[in-house]
C-alpha cells in the first residue's frame, strides 16, 4: 500500500535534488454533476512529454501548485495551470467546472517506475475557474455543511436537471436526453427548451463554480 503522508512533504520531497527525477502527477476522477456518476479519467503529469507508468499513459500538463495550511492542520491545494488546448476547460464548462470530481496527487520516482508511489493524497475540486487558457482549481476536503443544499451550478451549455425529474418536466417517449440546449439530442429536439437548466447567457470565456 502506498503511504499517505503530508502533501506539503511531497511537494518538497519532488523539489530537492535527487539521483532521479521525481515528476508530480494527478489521477482525475471527472464527475457528472449534481451525482457521484464517474464521466472519465483523467491522468496527468508535471513533466515536458508524456510518460508510461503503470499501464496507464500520463499526459504532460503544466501546471503548479499552491499549499495554505487551514487551521487544524488541514492543507488546501490550489492547482492552477495553461491549457493551450482547452481540453481542461471544455470539461468544466460540460461538468460544472469539475467540482466534486477526485483528484490523487502522487509523486512519480523516474528510477523507480515498476513501484507504487511512496507519496499519494486524495483530494475533491471544490471550485474551480477558467479564463482564456488558464484553469485554476482549488483541492480539498469538501465540508458537507458548508455546501448548500440543493446544489446549483450555473452552466452554459448543460442542463442542471435529471432527465425526466419534476425540474426536467419531460413526458415524452425519447429514451434519453444529452443534457444540452441545441445538441442533436439536447433539449430542443424533445421540444422542451423552456425547462433548460442551464444559462446560455453566460460567456463562453470565463467560468466560475463551486
Amino acid at each position: 500500500m502506498p503511504k499517505s503522508i503530508s502533501v506539503t512533504t511531497a511537494i518538497e520531497k519532488a523539489k530537492l535534488a535527487s539521483e532521479n527525477a521525481l515528476l508530480v502527477a494527478l489521477d482525475v476522477k471527472v464527475k457528472q454533476p449534481n451525482s457521484d456518476v464517474v464521466i472519465e479519467e483523467l491522468h496527468l503529469v508535471r513533466n515536458s512529454e508524456d510518460i508510461d507508468y503503470q499501464g496507464v499513459t500520463y499526459k504532460a500538463f503544466p501546471f503548479e501548485i499552491d499549499i495554505k495550511i487551514e487551521a487544524g492542520g488541514v492543507p488546501v491545494v490550489t492547482m492552477s495551470g495553461t491549457d493551450m488546448t482547452k481540453t481542461l476547460h471544455r470539461r468544466m464548462q460540460d461538468y460544472g467546472g469539475m467540482v466534486g470530481s477526485e483528484v490523487k496527487f502522487f509523486v512519480i520516482n523516474t528510477g523507480a517506475m515498476d513501484r507504487e508511489p511512496d507519496v499519494v493524497e486524495d483530494f475533491l475540486v471544490t471550485s474551480g475557474s477558467a479564463k482564456n487558457f488558464s484553469v485554476t482549481f482549488q483541492l480539498g476536503a469538501e465540508n458537507a455543511l458548508a455546501t448548500p443544499f440543493p446544489r446549483r451550478r450555473q452552466l452554459r451549455d448543460r442542463c442542471a436537471w435529471k432527465y425526466k425529474s419534476a425540474e426536467c418536466g419531460y413526458i415524452g417517449t425519447l429514451p434519453s436526453c444529452d443534457l444540452t440546449l441545441q445538441g442533436d439530442n439536447g433539449c430542443k429536439v424533445h421540444e422542451n427548451t423552456l425547462n433548460f437548466g442551464g444559462f446560455p447567457g453566460i460567456r463562453s470565456d470565463a467560468i466560475r463554480y463551486g
